[in-house]
């Protein structure tokens, strides 16, 4: 079975392609993996990492309009990729893109003219039902009327395809984590780790991007409910730090919170690692609410409990790993802390049972193995009617 994977995240060693090796190390997978010669990520250009020892069938393709100002980079298009399907022949062509971008659109109507007999997976995280400007609802329909198989990232994201009129088959497959690189430190690394870290105490911290939405202004204003030994910790950079770093400041907070700056994926376990609690009170707007929240199942692999807000997905990927609170509540914030503060055995249980389903759910092996089987079923069955 030929796969034809298009991904701009399998651009990345770290972030999409350890989902690629997985995958083309299953029996009766033969991937190929179509990424951009160049990406703009978070507003920095970057461009594309070959696989380690060609660890598999990679082409680095010519993108055009890979940034299109307020559009983004939802209008990428790959002007190669006819060729490359006609030579390739794929039996599957599998979307890791939203359905609304031209790339999808575009691979979606070469398909019907290169490869009438292939099949198309079409990938989503999106979970909010909104009606999306010209022309992106446009190529969001042409997209879900012609894919085979859907699979959403979420619950949620699945009943958004339903909601958007998508009919066909549908699945959740969650993001994945490196359950070998993200894994509980010993009890002697853990004290060096820590020690690194120079916080004494119950140490509640964030790791990512330092912006409102992540509701970290809920955090801080919880702090001074905590118990006097809680300490918090960012790890990552935003535009909100100013604001935090004030914010702390006027609470009389700063002595009990440290910022570091976004560390290389290699390094975060060893800050993950030393964490007692990681929290993630993400606030839903009109526009968005928390897609997934990577950041937890990598705390999980280590053994860390998390303390989530009810936003998006999160409470689903959290499950028996954490504990939830209501969004915008610092005081409910506060009374998680205090819990986990005073019950250590909790943290413990928590922080094992989030490994346990890392190991049972969220690895990369495990979803490449569900990805293999989503494409052995919608080869075996004929191909959906567009509406």
């Amino acid at each position: 079975m030929r796969v034809l994977l298009i991904s701009h995240t399998c651009q990345s060693r770290t972030e999409g392609q350890p989902k690629a090796y997985h995958l083309a190390r299953l029996p009766g997978v033969e991937l190929r993996v179509l990424v951009p010669d160049r990406w703009r990520h978070y507003g920095a250009w970057r461009s594309a990492q070959p696989p380690a020892a060609g660890d598999f069938d990679c082409t680095i393709g010519k993108v055009a309009w890979p940034w299109a100002g307020p559009a983004q980079f939802y209008l990428h298009w790959y002007p190669g990729l006819g060729r490359m399907m006609e030579e390739f022949r794929p039996d599957v062509i599998d979307l890791w893109e939203e359905p609304w971008g031209l790339v999808s659109a575009h691979a979606c109507w070469l398909r019907g003219q290169v490869l009438p007999g292939a099949r198309v997976v079409s990938e989503t995280e999106q979970n909010i039902a909104k009606r999306l400007p010209f022309p992106f609802e446009r190529m969001r329909s042409f997209t879900l009327e012609h894919a085979d198989f859907a699979v959403g990232r979420s619950t949620e994201a699945v009943e958004v395809l339903r909601a958007r009129g998508y009919a066909g088959r549908a699945e959740v497959v969650p993001n994945a984590v490196d359950a070998e690189l993200f894994r509980p430190l010993e009890a002697a690394e853990r004290e060096a780790a820590r020690g690194e870290l120079g916080m004494p105490g119950f140490v509640a911290g964030y790791v990512g991007r330092l912006i409102d939405s992540k509701g970290l202004t809920d955090l801080v204003d919880a702090l001074p409910l905590c118990p006097n030994e809680t300490r918090l910790l960012f790890v990552g950079d935003g535009p909100l730090r100013g604001t935090l770093e004030r914010q702390a400041a006027a609470l009389g907070m700063t002595p009990r919170v440290r910022f570091l700056p976004a560390r290389p994926l290699t390094e975060l376990p060893r800050v993950m690692g030393a964490l007692d609690a990681l929290v993630l009170p993400s606030r839903t707007t009109r526009s968005w609410k928390e897609q997934f929240g990577r950041v937890i199942i990598e705390a999980h692999a280590c053994g860390v409990p998390v303390i989530g807000s009810g936003s998006g997905a999160i409470p689903e990927v959290v499950g028996q790993g954490g504990l939830i609170v209501p969004e915008r509540d610092p005081a409910a914030l506060a009374g998680a802390v205090r819990r986990l503060v005073s019950d250590s055995a909790l943290g413990r249980a928590l922080g094992a049972a989030g490994r346990r389903q890392v190991e049972e759910q969220y690895t990369w092996q495990r979803v490449a193995e569900r990805m293999s089987l989503i494409y052995a079923a919608v080869t075996a069955q004929p191909r959906r009617k567009a509406v």
